[in-house]
Parts: C-alpha cells; structure tokens; sequence
C-alpha cells in the first residue's frame, strides 16, 4: 500500500480513500465497493423510491394527528395490602418461584427476604 501512495496524490475521501479503508476491516469490503461504484453515478439517478410516473400525491392528515396517551411516572400508588399481597412473605413460600427468590435473597446476604 506504500507505493500506492506516491502514484496518487493524498487526497480526502474518494476511491482510493475507501480502498484503503476496506483494506483496513475487511468486512466492509462490499460497502465499500457498492459506496466506490456509486461515485461514478450522479446523484439520485439510480436511486428511485417512488414509482415511475407517480406524483405527490394528496398527504394523509391522520399523519400528522397527536397521540394522546396516559402520563407517564405516576404508576406507583402505594397500597400495603396489594404490596403484601404480591410481594409477602407467604406469596413468596407459596410458589416455586417464590421460594427461589428467597433462596437467592438469603444467598446474596439481603436483611429483608420479601416484605
């Protein structure tokens, strides 16, 4: 690559850039092919998103509606009998599950098991 070098004369960016670069991580190689073969085309000549012979076209309103949904961060509402109902003691015992996260709480060395 050295004696590439002198035969072109350092510039920013172009083919020989993104030679360089694909030689350096190999797999962007394809990437780089496709980006190198794509200098050659002018702009936006052969990249078409849109149908020949459609036009713009009347925009949709619904686009452009407000989506109204419930506030966020207010999901906490302390209730104690719910809190112990879900997360107590006997909850806990009585499912499998349950029992592993006691066991993996006693392991870790917490203070409270479940609430």
């Amino acid at each position: 690559m050295a004696g590439l070098g002198r035969l072109w004369p350092p510039a920013v960016g172009g083919r020989f850039f993104l030679l360089q670069q694909a030689a350096a991580c190999p797999f962007q190689l394809r990437t780089a092919s496709i980006l190198s073969s794509s200098l050659a085309l002018p702009l936006r000549s052969h990249l078409s998103l849109k149908p020949a012979g459609v036009g713009p076209g009347p925009v949709s309103s619904w686009n452009h509606q407000q989506i109204r949904t419930k506030a966020r961060g207010n999901e906490y509402q302390p209730n104690n009998r719910k809190r112990k109902r879900t997360h107590g003691w006997i909850k806990r015992i009585s499912t499998p599950g349950g029992i592993e996260v006691i066991l993996r709480r006693m392991l870790k060395g917490r203070k409270s098991l479940s609430h």
